[in-house]
């Protein structure tokens, strides 16, 4: 018996500590922006993920970026806090609109951060992408950006 339950438990904190998602929900997805240009986001979904997002990498992969999904939409303000290098983020409403750009925001160097985001339309989505990302791509407000599945 003690052997099936510790196995169990092994299991479990094996799945716990995994970016796969349990439930089955992608751990990446494809993102076209309106020149055409695609990138592969890494989905930031749960709790754990968006608080922890690109602290201590070194760098996004090419053609990459980080997908923040919220369960709602709000005024979601982001921070640099442990991040090392800038980069370029693009908020959006539930039909994937853009309402708000930080370009070239730079990690955080001392206590207190500063915070970035919209400070009057609510986003439910947030993306990190490469900095300077925004500008090569002419990304403004009001601009949708399409998830494919």
């Amino acid at each position: 018996m003690w052997r099936k339950e510790r196995g169990l438990v092994a299991l479990i904190f094996f799945l716990a500590m995994s970016p796969i998602c349990v439930d089955g929900a992608p751990t990446h997805q494809k993102i076209t922006f309106p020149s055409g240009t695609k990138l592969n986001a890494e989905i930031a979904s749960t709790p754990r993920a968006r608080s922890i997002g690109l602290m201590f990498r070194e760098h996004l992969p090419e053609g990459g970026g980080m997908l923040f999904i919220f369960q709602v939409a709000e005024r979601h303000q982001f921070w640099m806090k442990n991040c090392k290098f800038p980069i370029d983020i693009i908020w959006m409403n539930k039909k994937q609109e853009i309402i708000h750009i930080s370009e070239k925001t730079p990690p955080c160097k001392s206590d207190p951060c500063p915070s970035y985001g919209p400070t009057k339309d609510k986003a439910l989505y947030v993306l990190e992408v490469a900095s300077g990302f925004t500008r090569q791509e002419k990304l403004k407000k009001g601009m949708i950006i399409r998830f494919q599945e």
